[in-house]
């Protein structure tokens, strides 16, 4: 497990992110994947989550995929990505921690029309985002 805290980051600088995320997957250590990703490389390795979160051998696999990159979005205040992973999810719960963590009112606006169009039953504090959800 030492050699895999050395290689990963060398893999991540070295835009090698594919190599490091399927390191991590197979030592079973993806929630330790948040702390290597910055603003340069974040976009790489979530798509690359969300694209073996597709692939996965069982759903306990693809939801350990899909919550890490929605932890990596949340942490880079993607807010937008982070709740179409929470959507691919079908998690009440992180859409609701996600529609609290925004704080951007046209952010906002726009995540209650993408709730909106997937029909979801989230339901915010604020009317006006409940008028565009419905």
């Amino acid at each position: 497990m030492k050699l895999v805290d050395i290689i990963v980051p060398e893999f991540i600088n070295h835009n090698e992110e594919p190599e490091a995320v399927d390191l991590m997957m197979e030592t079973e250590r993806l929630g330790k994947l948040n702390g290597f990703c910055n603003e340069r490389n974040y976009a790489r390795v979530c798509r690359y989550l969300c694209t073996c979160s597709q692939y996965a051998a069982d759903t306990e696999e693809m939801r350990q995929s899909y919550k890490t990159a929605y932890d990596i979005y949340k942490t880079q205040t993607k807010f937008c990505e982070a709740l179409q992973v929470a959507q691919k999810m079908n998690d009440l719960d992180l859409i609701k921690e996600i529609m609290e963590a925004c704080k951007d009112p046209v952010e906002l606006k726009q995540m209650a029309f993408m709730l909106g169009r997937q029909r979801n039953a989230y339901e915010s504090e604020d009317e006006e985002l409940n008028q565009i959800i419905a």
